[in-house]
């Protein structure tokens, strides 16, 4: 076989053939956008140059109120008794009544946090689906400006809200799993309105042009082991997603679709969902699975992407991550494997140089090793 281009392999994965060598990508990486962060941009600059890129775009798309959002809903920030942190207050003003969120968000650049969902109850529900809604006019331009900022190095996906995480993530774990057991019609009666919100979405792309192109979307690790158990994920997951898998493939698109956590329990399920590629498989003790078990249990009804932990890339020695590196790529020859760490290159606020090192040393070795291994 010749050597595929970047582009060229990703499309041969996706499309569901064996590339000419495993796949290796950073995710987030893009030639557009600059690091503030030095060292962050020597990774950067090392992966535009060297991997296979995977590229982010889309167009204007709001789940719960669409062109209606900016009248509905107003955000505004408070201070707390820390410099460090302030208040960020969403009020959704709807026709049944106000919700309101608080996000507690650093100063700093560090993740923040929840401190009043804006769903409480599940009367909240009906509330949020009383918003007056109208979908956005789509356009192209953020597309196809991204494809050709990917050229023959990589793909550009098109991303998508989910249905399940547009609710859950309004309402929290805790909450959403005592939901499902009390209230899971009204759960699956906002998912339904939210899923065909999304298909109107995709069918406004298709209808411009994009109906051979990758549509990916993140959320189904929220309704996975522990947090939710299997059958919640067939209900939420699986059958509300499966007709926009569905309306995709049949338009000549493809899947990709991101998933952290234990995958064993839903592995298989979602290759029979039809999903070509699914990120990331990661390995024990965060993941249940290695690469290698991953492909024995699904063959190649799909692509895998991962085999390495974000937080090995921050704390690993050099020779034991680049042990692992060259493990996942074992496991991915002949099949169709994109080598990627669990998430993005810019988790650190403060990168050390060790970890600077290590990802420098993935790319390097990544790249080197998956080609050896070409056919």
């Amino acid at each position: 076989m010749r050597s595929l281009t970047r582009r060229e392999r990703l499309e041969a994965i996706f499309a569901g053939r064996t590339p000419d060598r495993p796949a290796v990508k950073i995710w987030g990486a893009d030639p557009r956008y600059p690091c503030g962060d030095p060292g962050f941009e020597r990774v950067r600059q090392l992966a535009v140059a060297k991997t296979d890129l995977f590229l982010g775009s889309g167009s204007a798309f709001h789940i719960y109120a669409g062109t209606h959002a900016s009248e509905c809903i107003e955000s505004r920030e408070e201070p707390t008794d820390s410099p460090a942190w302030v208040n960020a207050i969403t009020t959704y003003h709807t026709p049944a009544g106000d919700l309101r969120e608080v996000f507690q968000k650093s100063t700093q650049g560090k993740p923040g946090y929840e401190r009043e969902y804006l769903l409480k109850e599940p009367g909240d529900i009906r509330k949020l689906l009383a918003l007056p809604y109208a979908p956005h006019p789509f356009s192209a331009k953020d597309y196809h400006a991204t494809v050709a900022a990917a050229g023959d190095a990589g793909l550009a996906m098109f991303g998508l809200d989910h249905p399940m995480y547009a609710l859950q993530r309004l309402i929290g774990s805790e909450n959403f799993a005592l939901w499902s057991l009390t209230d899971s019609d009204l759960l699956l009666e906002a998912m339904n309105v939210f899923a065909e919100r999304v298909r109107d979405h995709v069918r406004a792309a298709q209808a411009a042009g994009l109906g051979q192109v990758v549509y990916g979307w993140v959320g189904p690790e929220l309704c996975i082991p522990p947090l939710m158990p299997p059958r919640a994920f067939d209900a939420y997951v699986v059958a509300v997603d499966r007709p926009l898998v569905d309306l995709i493939h049949n338009a000549g698109g493809r899947v990709w679709v991101h998933c952290h956590g234990k995958m064993s329990l839903v592995l298989q399920r979602f290759a029979d969902l039809g999903v070509d590629v699914l990120n990331p498989i990661e390995p024990p003790p965060m993941g249940d699975v290695t690469m290698a078990e991953a492909f024995a249990l699904v063959g190649d009804r799909m692509g895998l992407e991962g085999g390495v932990e974000t937080h090995d890339l921050m704390t690993a020695p050099r020779d034991r991550l680049l042990a692992q590196v060259r493990t996942v790529l074992d496991a991915g020859r002949g099949h169709r494997l994109i080598l990627c760490p669990s998430s993005g290159y810019t988790e650190s606020v403060t990168p050390s140089a060790a970890e600077i090192a290590n990802w420098l040393a993935f790319i390097d070795e990544g790249v080197r090793y998956a080609e050896s291994l070409a056919s």
